[in-house]
């Protein structure tokens, strides 16, 4: 069971329109939860900074079951605006080992944006 008292918070950004080395359709591990803890994702943002519409894909790989699932797959956001995908009100679950995942159909376009609250779980 998770030590509750002892949370912490995280956030991580990953900047497609500034990563001169991305390749488009490469993976990108935009956060991967730390040994003996778990996580609740409570924010996840994915933001077209173009004025056309751009694709993304996002995939959880599941450390429990060593397999990654895909969430979203070539997934239009519109240009010149935002979109949530995980909230507090809609939040993902982790545990440690867990990765979340995103690729861009092309570069110089996306920024995603990723708020975790962390848990010391000594048992996992």
């Amino acid at each position: 069971m998770p030590t509750l008292s002892s949370s912490k918070f995280h956030t991580e950004a990953y900047d497609f329109s500034t990563a001169n080395s991305y390749v488009a359709g490469t993976d990108v591990a935009i956060y991967t939860v730390p040994s003996r803890f778990s996580a609740i994702v409570q924010h996840l943002t994915v933001s077209n900074n173009d004025t056309s519409n751009r694709n993304y894909t996002i995939k959880w790989y599941h450390q429990d079951d060593n397999e990654t699932h895909v969430i979203l797959n070539n997934h239009a956001v519109a240009g010149g605006t935002m979109e949530d995908v995980f909230t507090k009100d809609k939040p993902m679950y982790l545990h440690s080992g867990d990765i979340i995942y995103v690729s861009a159909a092309t570069v110089d376009t996306l920024v995603t944006l990723i708020c975790v609250e962390e848990y010391y779980d000594p048992n996992r």
